[in-house]
């Protein structure tokens, strides 16, 4: 029998795969449905729950356009606080730079961002974490971090991001 973890999970996953406009197989009302039921889900969170939601809140980012859903996804997996973020944020990097680049940049912009202010101690953890990571990993993600800085989501922040 499923876990409640399990059973939330499974419907985070469905919901969080927001519907797109040019999809015609979802009545619009099914898809705003699923959109207003994500938030929820996502909003009910406390960041006491357990950090393996963190990693099924970052797993739920799956498509192009969010419409402002993915804004909340990320404030919630932070509620998790850094460490829990940053570990489900680099198990997750690999598919969402294969498949939603966008996405990996606008998640790791947010912690690059925090250079010189309260918020820096994440730059630390995420760059302490990357580089305990597998090296084929490592490399996957240094290879982003370096394209981002030349005229991406980091060039105006170059050598903050994968340097422990």
């Amino acid at each position: 029998m499923p876990t409640a973890f399990e059973l939330w999970k499974a419907e985070l996953l469905i919901v969080g795969n927001i519907i797109q406009d040019d999809d015609t197989t979802t009545p619009p009302d099914e898809a705003q449905r699923r959109f207003q039921r994500y938030c929820v889900m996502l909003d009910a969170l406390t960041g006491a729950e357990g950090t393996q939601y963190a990693l099924a809140i970052l797993q739920s980012v799956q498509a192009g356009h969010d419409y402002g859903a993915y804004q909340t996804a990320n404030r919630a997996a932070w509620r998790f606080g850094e460490t829990a973020y940053c570990a489900a944020l680099l198990q997750e990097l690999p598919r969402l730079i294969a498949s939603l680049p966008d996405w990996a940049g606008e998640f790791l912009v947010g912690i690059a961002n925090g250079a010189g202010t309260p918020h820096a101690s994440t730059i630390t953890c995420f760059n302490t974490l990357l580089a305990a990571a597998p090296t084929a990993q490592q490399a996957l993600i240094a290879d982003f971090i370096a394209q981002e800085e030349d005229d991406g989501w980091f060039k105006h922040c170059p050598g903050v991001l994968g340097h422990p």
